[in-house]
């Protein structure tokens, strides 16, 4: 098919230009990929009628053997015009035949006068201090005359921009207000000041010998330095597997690096001007740093930010994981109390954001405290479903799973976990999930790895040592599960400022609550290989 000899159409209040690729509605003006236009060229002379898989194939790739691949790519994107220009129109695919488009009005007729684009005008900066950060995904470059990588390229920048729209922590610029900006060609700082965001995300796709490589820079736009950045290598098979692999894994790395900047920029700020962006990200800092004096510190600055923004989602929700951390470590007076104002906390969390996952997760997290745990998964379910891409969900379950003595799923949620983020602070805490999959396996070697691998991550959680004293005892390397016990009991005792010899700085009790087994004999297990360590908590 030649473009240039195609007449301009409307589909519904959008106006198609074949001859040079564009097209125009009320919500902007963009230019499609040459495959792309053949393709709803193609479907729209069909005037509603089904054009199959061959007949496209004939007509837009001229007769070429193309993958299935291909056509469902060109579709995909045909989808997402559709949403961007309001439902302009539809593609249906009919089962085992071929595709059909719908729209208002359908069919080629007489050229049409063109429509002066739209142009929106940049959005101004963020006030410091005062919102979430803001970042764009640009298109990935890849290289020219390639339609598989152009596919890829254009794919990948879509996804990412819908997952990390998924975060409530991040501001992320619609794909549309690239569509009406000029910013092909400027440098970082330009983009940034004329899209009104913090942070830009830029990458490039290329083909090396059957392999596919994804290189990608998070770059703050103040300063023009590279947040984070990283390299994917990839063998050129399953497209979509390898698209949604590599998204999970940029977005798992983009918010942890974002915060840990925005963190280090609110420390800066003088207390006495902090606003409600400053004073969350101070108290989330603390919160991570997970001491007693840190929790405290944490609660002081959410409940400030509280005062400004009482229904912050975020907010709510980091606070109510600070009311469980005495219970967490075995130093609450309370534990029940505790548990319930971080349930009170967490609903209120979960009423003000019906749809945020980490909320969800949030009262999960405290449901499995409370031994209701069928609602913990539940809301776990829930969390995932809102946000595949939320790691802390998944990793949360592997931990329910790996206590129910369901070892090998709880092993798979949490390696997703990992894969998904590797330097979240919550990694530790999915090591340890698989350590104790493993322990209640039998498989004490692989138990002692991951608890050594936890424990390198949050090397001052001391439940983390006595974990990886009772794997070393089942594996009978009783030296080393004797120093785990002995560094353990120190770190146990200066966290929770117990000096006094004849005070035990774990008790059973406290040992119950972190590791609520479903089957008595697992915590018996347990308990048994702690004593052969040296553990004297009982």
């Amino acid at each position: 098919m030649q473009l240039a000899h195609q007449a301009a159409f409307r589909l519904g209040d959008m106006e198609v230009r074949p001859p040079t690729r564009e097209v125009v509605s009320p919500h902007g003006r963009e230019v499609l990929q040459p495959r792309v236009m053949q393709v709803l060229v193609t479907l729209a002379n069909a005037e509603g009628a089904v054009v199959s898989r061959d007949d496209l194939i004939e007509r837009c790739w001229d007769g070429r053997v193309v993958g299935e691949d291909a056509i469902t790519l060109v579709m995909m994107k045909l989808r997402k015009l559709a949403t961007r220009t309001g439902g302009a129109f539809a593609v249906e695919t009919i089962p085992r035949v071929g595709y059909r488009l719908a729209a208002d009005g359908l069919g080629v007729g007489a050229p049409v006068a063109p429509r002066a684009s739209s142009s929106a005008a940049p959005e101004p900066p963020r006030a410091a201090g005062r919102d979430r950060p803001r970042i764009v995904v640009l298109e990935f470059t890849h290289p020219p005359g390639d339609e598989e990588q152009a596919w890829f390229a254009e794919a990948l920048a879509d996804e990412l921009t819908a997952g990390l729209a998924k975060s409530p922590l991040l501001a992320v610029t619609p794909r549309q207000a690239l569509l009406t900006s000029d910013v092909v060609g400027h440098p970082p700082g330009a983009i940034s000041a004329r899209l009104g965001v913090d942070y830009v995300l830029d990458g490039k796709v290329r083909s090396l010998g059957g392999q596919v490589r994804v290189s990608v820079d998070l770059i703050q736009g103040v300063d023009e330095t590279s947040a984070w950045s990283a390299r994917f290598d990839r063998p050129m098979a399953d497209m979509f597997s390898m698209l949604d692999e590599i998204t999970r894994s940029i977005i798992g790395a983009i918010e942890p690096a974002v915060l840990e900047r925005e963190e280090s920029h609110a420390l800066l700020t003088p207390e006495r001007s902090l606003q409600f962006w400053q004073l969350f990200v101070r108290g989330r800092r603390h919160f991570w740093r997970s001491t007693a004096e840190d929790v405290r510190k944490a609660e002081g600055f959410l409940e400030q930010a509280l005062q400004l923004e009482p229904d912050d989602v975020s907010a709510l929700a980091i606070l109510a994981h600070c009311k469980l951390y005495g219970v967490w470590v075995g130093a609450s007076e309370d534990p029940p109390a505790a548990i319930a104002e971080a349930h009170r906390i967490a609903l209120k969390a979960v009423s003000a954001g019906q749809s945020d996952a980490f909320a969800h997760y949030t009262l999960g997290v405290v449901f499995s405290l409370m031994n209701r745990l069928t609602e913990a998964k539940a809301e776990q379910r829930r969390a995932l479903e809102l946000n595949p891409y939320l790691a802390a969900a998944s990793g949360e379950m592997g931990r329910l799973l790996a206590f129910e003595g369901q070892s090998q799923d709880a092993i798979a949620f949490s390696e997703r976990a990992i894969a998904a983020s590797p330097n979240d602070p919550h990694s530790w805490l999915w090591f340890r999930s698989k350590a104790i999959a493993n322990f209640v396996a039998g498989d004490y070697e692989r138990a002692a790895q991951d608890a050594a691998d936890a424990c390198a991550r949050g090397a001052e959680r001391f439940p983390l040592h006595y974990l990886l004293a009772a794997a070393y005892a089942g594996a009978g390397d009783l030296d080393q599960a004797r120093r785990a016990v002995d560094h353990a009991d120190r770190l146990a005792k200066s966290r929770a400022g117990r000096e006094q010899r004849n005070t035990p700085p774990y008790s059973l009790e406290a040992l119950k609550t972190g590791h609520p087994f479903a089957r008595s004999e697992d915590l018996d297990r347990l308990v048994k290989h702690l004593q052969k360590a040296g553990w004297q908590g009982v």
